[in-house]
């Protein structure tokens, strides 16, 4: 005889496993992208969104981290093309 009810729960439990691992990896990969926009390899989004809050200081930050060349009065769209560069030169450096 088979048990409907017990393989109905089966599957159920096995669906909230499905979510929770995929809940998981949506975390972990955002976590992942935040982690690049403070740390090294920020993306346009992150960047435009910086200059759009008028958060200059950030954009400092992020360029004297990356070594990038920039001046005191440097606007916001100076700061990402610097930037930017810092973050191609760095692609392609070899060690």
């Amino acid at each position: 005889m088979v048990d409907y009810r017990s393989m109905r729960q089966d599957d159920n439990n096995n669906d909230a496993s499905r979510n929770e691992r995929e809940e998981y990896q949506e975390d972990k990969n955002e976590d992942m992208e935040d982690w690049r926009n403070e740390h090294g390899n920020p993306s346009n989004t992150f960047l435009q969104k910086l200059a759009e809050e008028g958060n200059m200081e950030k954009l400092r930050a992020i360029a004297t981290d990356l070594d990038a060349e920039f001046g005191p009065n440097d606007s916001a769209e100076d700061l990402i093309g610097s930037i930017r560069a810092a973050t191609e030169a760095g692609t392609n450096e070899t060690s």
